[in-house]
């Protein structure tokens, strides 16, 4: 797998569990009469606060892999592969169990600690656990396929020196100015 495709599945990862975090994930019915919703619904935000955080990190490391070498890379790659990790448990949790999950944010909007008749979860939630998915399994692509990678190198800016053409004999002052932007002292011996 190339770096290219890796960090396009990180960002896509990133940016798909960063959306989601931001939608319902949970919709909760039939409160009761003490409460003064019949119905709400509760932003992945509000239901973790983990989620986003790690939506970040992916983010920011799928950027960051972009001007790696190659120890960090793999550095990079298992952080990238904790958020991951980190967001399938969080997101997953909230799957399993959202009454539980979605409590304490369902408690600050009712003003109750009762528990509401029935937990739906909305599609976000699952746009969530595929970007937490995809996130994780960048980072194992991260770690497998960096190794074999080339580091990038800054041929771009090699002197002429380096480059393998020969001194001249009288340099022009436009040559004398490109040797001071390149780091040669004009006061050393320029023959060879």
């Amino acid at each position: 797998m190339s770096r290219r495709a890796v960090v396009l599945v990180g960002l896509a990862a990133g940016v798909l569990l960063l959306a989601s975090a931001t939608q319902t994930w949970v919709t909760a019915v039939g409160l009761g009469d003490t409460s003064a919703a019949g119905q709400v619904e509760i932003p992945g935000t509000d239901v973790s606060d983990t989620v986003t955080a790690m939506a970040l990190v992916g983010l920011a490391s799928s950027v960051a892999v972009t001007i790696a070498r190659r120890i960090a890379r793999l550095i990079i790659g298992v952080v990238m592969l904790a958020a991951g990790v980190s967001a399938v448990v969080t997101v997953a949790r909230v799957i399993a169990a959202p009454g539980e999950a979605s409590l304490p944010a369902l408690g600050e909007v009712t003003g109750t600690t009762e528990l509401a008749g029935e937990y739906v979860l909305g599609p976000a939630v699952w746009a969530g656990l595929t970007g937490a998915v995809l996130l994780a399994l960048a980072a194992l692509a991260l770690l497998i396929f960096s190794p074999r990678w080339r580091d990038r190198s800054s041929r771009r800016y090699a002197t002429a020196r380096e480059a393998g053409a020969a001194p001249q004999e009288d340099p022009d002052e436009f040559d004398l100015w490109d040797g001071l932007s390149a780091g040669d002292d004009p006061t050393s011996e320029r023959r060879g």
